[in-house]
């Protein structure tokens, strides 16, 4: 994993300039090409080989061709191979020479072959065109800025914000996040900075200055779609796991494994054990608290190390170590975020990389295999649908959402449409009232409008299986643009790449075909995976039920956090976004009022809370 800068003219000075500000993600070195219409920069993690055939850009000798490229190809010893027959020799072992090789080769038809991570700018000066491209699953990502001719990208913004780009806030962005408390697709908070979307892919013509977007590997959220790999049995998927964390441990440098207590987490130290040489390094956390539930995971992961002999480390986070990671976290992750634990993960993230260069995580496993609660409620509204007249159904759920507080007047969810029930399920909508009427123009229509723009959704076609289809919703929306960003700036900020098996590109095809019903069987989520392991792993890990992992920051409003958090709800914290906030009303009823904090009232201020650090951190101008 690496970081990639760029732009479509020659600057010498901006380029080095966005290497340094994204110099944490690559240690290990950096590099630089220029031509008459482009110059491009990285910072390299070196992983796959060593660091001398691992720095980049990689480029031709002719010079017509350059790459500079973040993340890893897992098939790419399956893709060299074929490559070879071609006729195509190679200096290295390196992933990174394969995915320029099979640039040069095929083009962008080359994207449909690739199992991995990746974002990357490839440079063809035979044909004066610029790709920029991300993976189908968002694990990487890539923003760009494109205006008056110019395209400049980046790994990051602080990447963007070298140049003099205005750092305005977007509107329509701004009511998105406060709706679902991230942005997706290719909206930023940045007015004119945009993601490349996952499974994207941009061609930049430097001739007609003109910008053309395309996408590659739709056939990923492609649902209920027969298994074409032989290998793949529908009531034994551990050989895909398997063969997912083999390969997601490929590499010359140190690995270790996030573990929650968890069965995702789980899952992959059991498929690890299988043939990894030596102790396993796993890495977690836990809290100082009065209440032990907030623990729970954690001592299930310190139980799980003793009796399998690992290498374990457990993480202690206290108040006041949580609170001077607050502002480091958000500004590392460059987006503000709802997320409580969100300064857990940073410090985590820090332990980590004292002895490891790579950490395996258990992302997506729930996303995959159906594992969050609301999917086992998705199914209760897909039979009811089926026994009751439809409008019954839906005004039944839709008063009961009004009536929790969840929304709404004049909202009205069609929940036999998956983007209605996805949206249903996911809207946070708790801060309305603080917002003022000129920035909060946004709702129900205006969210399914903006994420109807996803190709993605085209590409599933007509749904026949709801509960898969919120899966995969999940993935394109909140696991791409929520949790695998949160995830790569938190570990690349400490020079370290995370991976998840769980999304590795033959598992995501084969759990497609699987009907949600054996995923969901007896009413019990992620039935297929606790069935699959029963036997190999402890029953305290398979009949657990999924627990939410949250630091004790209700226990700590009435400490020095509450202090902290009401310091950052007031006006004199960022003027600039006072105008934005009733924060007096926001602090009187939401934290000044609170006795007993739960975590739905942490949940009624935390997206201003954030937003308020990142704006400030930022500089953001209305």
């Amino acid at each position: 994993m690496c970081g990639i800068n760029g732009f479509n003219f020659n600057n010498k000075e901006l380029l080095l300039s966005m290497n340094e500000a994204t110099k944490h993600r690559g240690p290990d070195g950096t590099g630089s090409f220029f031509d008459e219409e482009i110059s491009l920069g990285h910072n390299l993690l070196a992983i796959a080989d060593n660091i001398e055939s691992s720095l980049q850009p990689v480029v031709s000798e002719n010079k017509n061709y350059a790459l500079v490229f973040n993340g890893e190809i897992y098939n790419y010893r399956k893709l060299r191979a074929e490559l070879e027959l071609k006729g195509t020799t190679f200096k290295t072992d390196s992933d990174t020479e394969v995915l320029f090789a099979g640039l040069m080769e095929y083009g962008t038809d080359f994207l449909e072959k690739l199992d991995g991570m990746f974002a990357f700018a490839f440079y063809d000066k035979t044909r004066a065109k610029i790709i920029l491209a991300r993976d189908a699953m968002g694990m990487k990502p890539l923003y760009y800025y494109y205006k008056n001719n110019q395209l400049i990208f980046s790994s990051e913004f602080r990447g963007l914000f070298v140049h003099d780009i205005p750092r305005k806030l977007d509107q329509e962005a701004t009511g998105i996040y406060f709706t679902l408390g991230y942005v997706p697709m290719e909206k930023t908070l940045v007015a004119d900075v945009r993601k490349v979307c996952p499974g994207q892919y941009l061609i930049y013509d430097l001739k007609n200055q003109t910008l053309l977007k395309k996408n590659h590997s739709r056939d990923l959220f492609v649902l209920n779609k027969k298994s074409e790999n032989k290998n793949e049995s529908e009531n034994n998927p551990d050989e895909l796991l398997n063969e997912a964390v083999k390969e997601h441990t490929m590499g010359v440098r140190p690995y270790g494994l996030y573990l929650s207590g968890g069965m995702d987490s789980t899952v992959i130290l059991h498929e690890l054990s299988k043939f990894h040489q030596g102790q396993i390094k796993t890495y977690t956390t836990a809290f100082e608290t009065r209440d032990a539930q907030i623990n729970e995971d954690a001592i299930l992961a310190k139980k799980l190390c003793a009796d399998f002999n690992i290498d374990h480390h457990e993480l202690v986070i206290n108040e006041k170590d949580f609170i001077a990671a607050t502002e480091i976290a958000i500004y590392a992750i460059e987006e503000p975020r709802y997320h409580i634990s969100l300064p857990a993960y940073w410090l985590l993230a820090k332990e980590a990389c004292r002895d490891i260069v790579v950490v395996l995580s258990g992302n997506g496993g729930d996303e995959t295999f159906l594992g969050y609660t609301r999917y086992l409620e998705s199914q209760n509204i897909s039979r009811r649908l089926v026994r009751w007249p439809k409008s019954l159904v839906n005004l039944w759920y839709n008063i009961n959402r009004f009536r929790n507080g969840r929304g709404d007047l004049g909202e009205y969810f069609h929940l036999e449409k998956a983007l209605d029930r996805w949206i249903y399920f996911n809207g946070i909508n708790r801060v309305k009232k603080s917002l003022q009427k000129q920035i909060y123009k946004f709702d129900f229509p205006d969210l399914k409008t903006f994420l109807q723009g996803s190709d993605a959704l085209a590409s599933m076609g007509e749904v026949s299986d709801m509960e898969n289809a919120q899966g995969a919703l999940d993935r394109l929306f909140w696991l791409a643009d929520e949790d695998f960003i949160r995830s790569d700036k938190l570990t690349m900020w400490h020079g370290m790449e995370g991976r998840f098996p769980f999304v590795a590109k033959k598992l995501i095809n084969y759990v497609n075909s699987v009907p949600s019903e054996i995923k969901l069987k007896g009413g019990i989520t992620k039935n297929l995976l606790r069935q699959t392991y029963k036997n190999k792993l402890p029953d305290y890990i398979t009949n657990k039920k999924k627990t939410g992992w949250y630091a004790p920051t209700t226990e700590w409003m009435k400490s020095e956090y509450g202090e902290f958090v009401k310091n950052v709800l007031s006006k004199d914290y960022y003027p600039e976004t006072a105008e934005l906030f009733d924060l007096d009303f926001v602090r009187s009823e939401f934290v000044e009022k609170i006795e007993n904090f739960s975590l739905k009232d942490m949940k009624r201020f935390m997206p201003i809370f954030s937003f308020q650090i990142w704006a400030k951190q930022f500089k953001i101008k209305l």
